[in-house]
């Protein structure tokens, strides 16, 4: 007796394809393209401006402040004789070269008097040597230049020349004792040096 066919296997259900979306999906950029982004225009001039330490700026004051005291040392006692009396200022001296005369191989005008071996530097030079360094800081603080630094140390070096040059003159001339004027002029042209130096590193 012949045995009847298999039934066949009933056909899978069709599924449909998921519908599309109608607006595609947004991509996410790279981190890369926000670093690429410009940089607005007062941002990038901020970051153009020059930028200085607390070094620099300190420095700038001290040769602004010392540049002054040089200036004002002009007009204070910088030899005194005995008890006090006889006692001369830079401009002083000033006044004794713009006064002329003097004798033979001596050296007498508004910027320098020599006499007899004593060279002597007057309150003129320490009067424009002081106006100078206070320019010069002056400028150092409104252009934040390092390079006003070292013109700074240049001019205080001559400063300090003129103030050790008179020093040792009023310590060889006997019976003169060395005023308050004389300490500032010396002082303050060294610490300008200084301070010039503060600025070139700052």
């Amino acid at each position: 007796m012949a045995t009847p066919p298999a039934a066949a296997p009933p056909p899978a259900p069709v599924v449909p394809p998921p519908a599309a979306t109608p607006y595609p999906q947004a991509v996410a950029a790279p981190p890369q393209a926000a670093a690429r982004a410009p940089v607005p225009a007062p941002m990038a001039r901020a970051a153009g401006k020059k930028t200085r330490g607390a070094v620099f700026w300190i420095g700038a004051v001290i040769v602004l402040m010392a540049g002054a005291l040089v200036l004002v040392s002009t007009f204070m006692s910088w030899g005194t004789g005995p008890r006090g009396y006889l006692s001369l200022s830079g401009w002083d001296w000033f006044d004794i070269g713009k006064s002329g005369g003097g004798g033979a191989g001596d050296v007498v005008n508004p910027f320098f008097v020599y006499s007899g071996g004593y060279p002597m530097f007057t309150g003129l030079c320490s009067l424009i040597a002081g106006g100078l360094l206070a320019f010069i800081g002056l400028l150092m603080l409104l252009a934040r230049s390092r390079a006003l630094g070292g013109i700074a140390i240049f001019l205080a070096v001559i400063s300090l020349g003129m103030a050790v040059t008179n020093l040792t003159t009023i310590l060889r001339t006997e019976g003169i004792s060395l005023g308050i004027g004389m300490y500032l002029f010396m002082v303050f042209s060294f610490l300008s040096i200084v301070g010039g130096g503060m600025s070139l590193s700052g």
